[in-house]
């Protein structure tokens, strides 16, 4: 079975979201998400929506936030925060220039073979664990590979985009297994030290990403 670039949504209970939303420091913007919030997935469950999966396709567009809006009395403004944030579990693949410390023609190289980004990266490493001459075959070295297969691994966390990534992969971080074996106040504390500069996210965040990072496939190691 393939290896999945996110978290399974469909394995993934209503109420370990509620569990996650009252435990995070949100940002302002999701804060009224904990208003109501046992009451308001109480009333989703009832409606069926068991799973993250089930809420991002309740929720998928204004049509259907309205409709659901309507069967349960929980307002679309609310509803409209819930998909943003469950669609957040998802994050978008990486292009691969928005990585720093690679040559432009190594990247447009994996662009005309069609690898353009963390998803693409992944998923071929994963099908072809011995990688033998393929990057040679996309006009790239294997060393470039190789770091940009930790890029993409480390970017499927949440809240790691690709500035975060290459933090933590100079700082010898090189997959999401690796990532996992730390403690919340170590990626602080290794981040502290790499940049030099005070951590902008708190031990909650961490811990948080960290406890997501559980539900997803190791990946390539």
């Amino acid at each position: 079975m393939a290896a999945s670039y996110h978290i399974n949504p469909s394995k993934y209970p209503l109420q370990e979201l509620k569990k996650d939303l009252l435990n995070r420091d949100l940002i302002p913007s999701r804060k009224p998400l904990k208003d109501d919030l046992e009451t308001n997935l109480q009333i989703l469950e009832g409606k069926g929506i068991q799973t993250l999966g089930d809420l991002i396709d309740a929720l998928k567009n204004k049509n259907k936030i309205r409709e659901i809006s309507s069967l349960s009395g929980i307002s679309e403004k609310y509803l409209t925060l819930l998909r943003r944030e469950a669609n957040s579990y998802l994050p978008n693949p990486v292009p691969l220039d928005k990585f720093s410390g690679f040559g432009a023609s190594e990247i447009q190289n994996l662009a005309a073979a069609g690898i353009k980004n963390s998803r693409h990266i992944f998923e071929l490493a994963y099908k072809n664990p011995d990688l033998g001459s393929l990057p040679i075959d996309f006009g790239v070295s294997p060393e470039t590979f190789s770091e940009l297969v930790g890029l993409s691994d480390l970017s499927r966390a949440y809240g790691v985009g690709p500035v975060f990534a290459r933090i933590l992969y100079d700082a010898g971080v090189h997959s999401i297994n690796e990532f996992r074996s730390y403690t919340p106040q170590q990626v602080i504390d290794l981040y502290e030290s790499k940049t030099g500069k005070m951590a902008d996210f708190s031990i909650s965040d961490i811990k948080f990403s960290l406890n997501l990072v559980q539900a997803l496939d190791i990946g390539k190691e």
